[in-house]
């Protein structure tokens, strides 16, 4: 399932998530639990997750 949120990820043509999609996914296990993620990523990380699960 991380797999197919990066891709996902990459797919949204972002110069800041291309930028940053190891930290993103570092944020995030292999079922896409938030763990290590601070306040403002953890919100970000809904975000997109909610967006990606649809």
């Amino acid at each position: 399932m991380k797999q197919q949120f990066k891709q996902w990820l990459i797919n949204q043509n972002d110069r800041f998530i291309n930028d940053n999609i190891t930290s993103i996914l570092s944020k995030i296990d292999d079922e896409l639990n938030i763990i290590n993620a601070n306040e403002e990523e953890t919100e970000t990380l809904i975000l997109w997750l909610s967006e990606f699960l649809g």
